[in-house]
């Protein structure tokens, strides 16, 4: 069958549609979950995160709000995490805290809280294991493994005169002896753990990549003047023994910050990690370049303005560069696209039209780019703009790799892991990098799973894990636009998340099957095949049309070998009716009709 030329029409008006809306596109569908998300929060973090290891991320707002992401860009509410905050600040830090093979929770709020995860998406809450953080109050939180001895450990901050109901403490700092499993520990000596002061949101990074994550607490005393923040050098590697050292020699560590929002990325790719500081009204925001240790302050178009919350780095269009979401709690959101090292600020890019404070970014439908969700509403106390906005054009048809990391030796979920990548891109070999945090943005975390734009490169050259415990992997020649998991010690493997791949069996020939049952309720199954060709792997593309021919979910946009798939479509969120599913790999084009009866 060929669509109607008024049914291609349509679809070219679509996506015209969504590119000049920046190429993302806000999901409102009332029968998404997500789409009805509000919230009264002025300041609260969100988190994309694989809560029951599906391979599906899903979604926390903070404080209390869980979406399970169905796989088929839809999502469903999940029961409220168990416990009542009292004022409007919130974050969290997600990680596998008691390295089970699941992602646990920390809540930063008043009170503060940690749910650890069943394994089943039901969370038991175990801040009891933790002395005194029941009615602690906290801005932010973040889980890092700073004596590197596999148990994680957290992080939370107090800032002062935010937090009533709560009785006015300093930062506090917990560590799990892995001697004595599930207890933690608090560790004292340190001026944030003694001294009250408005320390907002911690990150741990290994700054300087020699093996041990580093602290940093962004503290914004608003007050005009700022002040140097808390930047700490972990000497676990150079002493041997588990010992934080305040920094006095970095310029960013000198100079006067209102810190909301540390990241350390390699938004240059010349293998070092260079820092961004979203600061508010008393100090501009800042960008240092880091030139063999020594950072540079920037002049960029986001580093000339102030009251900046949140820096969310991630190569949102595939060109093999890290772009940037800055946030402000008094104005829309901006995107600042990295062209070789130079930013631009896109009036057309991704933005919001009021207010918001947390940024987060993952590719939540698996289809190769980065998607945002919004949380927090400000100042102005609009809640228009937060919610879920789907990555459609932004990255084009550039490619891509995913790869989600699993320690063995080291902390489960590989925080403090770095992963460097080379790859030839607009005719020049050249590497990037990127880390695994528990926290790097305002008051929450990109997906664990690592993001890598690739351009119009063909093939990986190299791909070099250093994990945290010292281990180096090497792999070559690694394709591209595929999704991977790196087991600590145990190698690389790529994984189809959607499709399953139901016979090695090579077919002769292209086929598309008739889908079944048909009719359906909710779900149906597409099967297809694809033969040996000479320019296997190829792209694949599996679509669904609704009877006006509207492009309503693709399935899958990736290169796949040779084989027979399958892939089962979950079309509980849509009403009943005519639908059609087209696959198309460039050589072979064919759409089928199917029927949902509710």
């Amino acid at each position: 069958m060929k669509f109607h030329s008024v049914s291609a029409l349509l679809i070219l008006l679509l996506t015209s549609i969504s590119y000049s809306q920046g190429g993302w596109v806000k999901i409102t569908d009332p029968q998404n979950a997500v789409s009805n998300y509000t919230t009264i929060f002025p300041y609260a973090g969100a988190s994309f995160i694989d809560i029951n290891d599906d391979d599906l991320i899903d979604i926390h707002a903070a404080p209390r709000v869980i979406f399970m992401n169905q796989g088929n860009g839809n999502f469903t509410r999940a029961a409220d995490l168990n416990f009542t905050p009292l004022v409007g600040i919130a974050g969290s830090s997600w990680a596998d805290l008691d390295n089970d093979g699941d992602n646990d929770c920390v809540v930063s709020c008043t009170p503060s809280r940690v749910f650890f995860n069943n394994g089943n998406g039901i969370f038991s809450n175990g801040t009891h294991l933790f002395p005194g953080l029941a009615a602690y109050g906290s801005w932010a939180c973040a889980i890092g493994d700073y004596n590197e001895d596999r148990m994680p450990d957290v992080f939370l901050t107090h800032a002062e005169m935010f937090h009533p109901g709560s009785q006015e403490e300093p930062c506090r700092f917990y560590f799990q002896p892995d001697t004595v499993l599930g207890i933690y520990m608090q560790v004292s000596g340190y001026p944030f753990l003694q001294n009250l002061s408005s320390y907002t949101n911690p990150y741990w990074s290994d700054y300087d990549m020699d093996g041990d994550m580093d602290l940093f607490v962004a503290s914004g005393p608003v007050d005009g003047i700022g002040a140097p923040d808390p930047c700490y050098k972990n000497m676990k590697i150079e002493l041997g023994i588990d010992t934080l050292y305040p920094m006095t020699n970095e310029l960013f560590a000198q100079q006067n910050q209102d810190g909301q929002c540390y990241n350390f990325i390699d938004y240059d790719n010349d293998g070092d990690f260079d820092l961004c500081i979203t600061n508010y009204f008393s100090i501009p925001t800042r960008l240092y370049r880091n030139d063999n240790g020594i950072y540079t302050q920037l002049s960029t178009p986001f580093t000339n303005a102030t009251t900046n919350i949140a820096n969310c780095w991630g190569d949102y269009d595939n060109d093999g560069d890290l772009d940037v979401i800055i946030t402000n709690d008094n104005a829309p959101t901006r995107y600042f696209r990295n062209d070789g090292g130079t930013f631009i600020y896109l009036p057309g890019g991704l933005s919001t039209p009021t207010a918001t404070n947390g940024a987060v970014n993952g590719d939540y439908d698996n289809d190769g780019d980065l998607d945002v969700f919004f949380n927090g509403v400000g100042n102005n106390g609009n809640n228009s703009s937060v919610g879920l906005f789907r990555n459609d054009t932004a990255a084009g048809n550039r490619k891509w790799v995913n790869i989600k990391l699993t320690g063995t030796f080291s902390n489960r979920s590989a925080l403090g892991a770095i992963i460097r990548i080379k790859s030839t891109i607009n005719g020049a070999p050249f590497w990037q990098m990127r880390e695994v945090n528990a926290q790097n943005s305002f008051q929450g975390q990109n997906d664990l799973r690592v993001h890598f734009g690739l351009g119009e490169s063909s093939i990986i050259d190299s791909l070099i894990i250093k994990w945290p415990k010292g281990l180096t992997e090497k792999y070559t020649n690694v394709n591209v636009n595929s999704f991977y998991t790196a087991t600590e010690g145990q190698g690389l493997q790529e994984i189809v998340i959607g499709i399953n791949q139901i016979s090695s069996e090579i077919p002769l020939s292209y086929s598309l099957f008739q889908n079944f049952p048909n009719p359906f309720n909710p779900a149906t199954k597409i099967r297809f095949s694809i033969p040996r060709s000479e320019d296997n792997p190829e792209t694949v593309k599996l679509e669904i049309f609704n009877a006006l021919g509207k492009n309503i979910e693709t399935l899958t946009d990736r290169e796949l070998a040779p084989g027979i798939y399958e892939y089962e479509w979950n079309a509980i969120n849509f009403p009943s009716g005519v639908y059609f599913y087209r696959l198309n790999t460039g050589k072979f084009t064919e759409t089928k009709k199917m029927i949902l009866l509710k």
